[in-house]
């Protein structure tokens, strides 16, 4: 019993029981934790993170150092050919739609996997809204299918892949449902199912509240394609803003036309890039109590 409270004793007896019954789950989030922790410091040290990474450019930006480590720091952390981290995407939404644009081109099309999508992408992929510019309007074509027992329908899987499917899109979190987050090895699954059926199509992983809360990266299961938020476990509770994209070389390629739109209309004060830049970089390295609380 402390000294500071009078707690009643069956209390603290039922408050230590619940511990001790969660204490296996807790070493097992402790260990996830410590894994990645090391694997992030292992990327700054191995791209020789320094305060020349956080200093500005000049001119159109060329050759600019912080921007190009940091590219290569989270591509070696998701295990990726190649990443696109930005302060300029907003949100979430905003990095996945750059991501789609990007990739897929009028006459693809579009399979999602794990049901309809949260709402907030709706619109841009042409679920809902006419005339907005969506995917839809681009003649981009959708189709989804539909979750069975709250997890994904692998038979149904089967069945929808087919030699015209283009991409095939995973939401790994629940989103605004109440069905489970997919773990890694549900993912690599569908990974499989979608390439035996269709071996050029790209698989595109939603990683938004995913990142870190396992010891793989969707990629490392034969995903082609992820993006998430900085505001979420990625940026550790400090990024204001920022988005990532990752995974394989030639899908990155095609993401920098549409990247330039981003350039277009973000025009920012210097000082405010370095601050940003900097937020990114911190928030990277310092991550580990929000992965922590999301494991929880």
């Amino acid at each position: 019993m402390t000294p500071f409270f009078n707690i009643d004793e069956r209390i603290e007896s039922a408050s230590q029981k619940a511990l001790d019954m969660c204490k296996a789950q807790f070493a097992e989030i402790d260990e996830i934790t410590e894994f990645n922790q090391l694997k992030v410091q292992k990327a700054f040290i191995d791209n020789g993170i320094s305060e020349t990474h956080f200093t500005t450019s000049t001119g159109y930006g060329y050759g600019d150092r912080g921007r190009e480590t940091l590219d290569k720091v989270w591509a070696q952390v998701l295990c990726a050919e190649d990443a696109l981290v930005r302060h300029n995407f907003v949100c979430g939404t905003h990095t996945l739609a750059t991501a789609l644009f990007g990739v897929l081109r009028p006459g693809d099309n579009m399979l999602c996997v794990t049901g309809t999508p949260y709402d907030t992408i709706h619109g841009v992929i042409g679920i809902s809204g006419e005339g907005m510019g969506s995917l839809k309007d681009f003649g981009v074509n959708y189709s989804e299918v539909a979750l069975k027992d709250e997890r994904p329908d692998l038979d149904g899987i089967k069945d929808a892949v087919n030699d015209s499917t283009t991409m095939v899109y995973i939401q790994r979190s629940r989103g605004y449902e109440l069905r489970p987050s997919l773990t890694v090895d549900e993912i690599g699954e569908i990974v499989k199912i979608a390439n035996d059926k269709n071996p050029n199509v790209i698989v595109m992983v939603d990683n938004c509240y995913g990142e870190f809360v396992e010891k793989r990266e969707p990629l490392e299961v034969g995903a082609d394609l992820i993006a998430g938020s900085m505001i979420k476990n990625a940026g550790g509770g400090i990024a204001t803003t920022g988005g990532y994209i990752a995974g394989r070389s030639d899908t990155g390629n095609c993401l920098w036309v549409c990247f330039m739109l981003l350039i277009l209309l973000a025009k920012r004060s210097k000082a405010r890039f370095i601050s940003l830049r900097c937020s990114l970089f911190s928030a990277t390295m310092l991550r580990r109590n929000t992965t922590t609380n999301a494991l929880i």
